[in-house]
């Protein structure tokens, strides 16, 4: 059977839906056959960032018997396999969480790695989809409130015996007003095993509804993505040293072009 990751936060808006589609996308790479679910149930958004909204069948029809996960799986031009969420009022009024441990198990028995992208908050969803996954991998961002609601999160996932695989420091300006690394691990209590810089690639990307690692491969965000999915199925990778270039060397290159 296929590990079942799940990465979760205490709040939303910390990139974990972009995180978890970048990490599926590295794995795929990295040779593992990989899915990544939306297990937002009430607010889906990983159709959208990979251009799937309205897709026929969806993990809402998946839960509730009317399709099989093959049928709301859907591949995207990239390569990563999704099965986005539902996002229409019957699907919201329909959700369905007690079968999700079930599904997932099913799902994981044809997959090596399933990533959920679980819901953000404390509430029914958060909780069903860290109860449905082996592992978790905790999403926040270097602001103490994010890291504050992080810590509720880390103590839901410990009271359900989900194994905690460390924190993901997403969003990085490595501003002055941040908290540090060893602030985020003295708070949290687990090491922080991955440090990804805000960039505005990843914006562009977004926009082209690719993940960051395929759509800009060689950005510094895109090599600590792939850092952090190498990690986690604990192989070496090893990001390559980006050449810095004076001015003089920007205008001859310039020129010669």
């Amino acid at each position: 059977m296929g590990r079942v990751i799940c990465l979760v936060s205490g709040k939303g808006g910390v990139g974990k839906t972009t995180l978890a589609s970048n990490i599926a996308m590295a794995l795929n790479n990295f040779g593992k056959n990989t899915v990544v679910i939306d297990t937002n149930l009430t607010t889906p958004n990983l159709g959208f960032h990979l251009g799937v909204p309205l897709y026929p069948k969806t993990f809402h029809d998946v839960l509730n018997g009317t399709a099989t996960y093959e049928e709301a799986t859907y591949t995207h031009p990239s390569g990563l396999r999704v099965m986005p969420a539902g996002i229409s009022l019957r699907d919201l009024k329909n959700t369905n969480l007690s079968q999700m441990d079930n599904v997932v198990l099913d799902i994981a028995d044809n997959h090596d790695i399933v990533i959920l992208d679980g819901a953000a908050g404390l509430g029914k969803e958060g909780k069903a989809s860290l109860s449905a996954a082996d592992e978790a991998l905790i999403v926040t961002n270097p602001q103490l409130p994010s890291v504050t609601d992080a810590l509720k999160t880390i103590k839901i996932a410990e009271e359900l015996g989900t194994k905690i695989l460390g924190v993901a420091l997403n969003r990085s300006k490595n501003h002055p007003s941040e908290l540090s690394q060893n602030e985020v691990e003295a708070l949290l209590g687990y090491p922080v095993i991955s440090i990804i810089p805000d960039e505005n690639h990843i914006i562009d990307s977004l926009a082209a509804k690719t993940p960051i690692v395929a759509f800009k491969p060689n950005t510094r965000s895109a090599q600590e993505i792939k850092k952090l999915a190498a990690c986690l199925i604990g192989i070496d990778y090893d990001i390559p040293v980006q050449k810095e270039y004076g001015l003089f060397s920007r205008i001859f290159g310039f020129l010669k072009g």
